[in-house]
């Protein structure tokens, strides 16, 4: 299951020597509605790195992210 995106944002990013970037940070509702789910990416020539988790104690006793179709495609699957 996905859940509602509550909000989104992009930064640019100089870099580190090998060209400006962005950085992307997603912010989802968790399912009881107590935290949020966070996908967030580094778009960063050389620095490429993609993660998603979830910031709620409750749903991640009960949930956990299925990643198998990347980090963009996470889908929230019980335990």
């Amino acid at each position: 299951m996905r859940t509602k995106l509550i909000n989104s944002s992009e930064q640019p990013s100089q870099g580190y020597g090998a060209g400006d970037g962005t950085t992307e940070r997603y912010e989802y509702e968790c399912p009881c509605g107590k935290g949020t789910i966070i996908e967030e990416h580094d778009n960063i020539p050389g620095f490429r790195d993609h993660d998603v988790y979830i910031v709620c104690e409750d749903c991640s006793e009960k949930y956990e992210l299925n990643t198998s179709k990347g980090t963009r495609g996470w889908e929230l699957i019980e335990k």
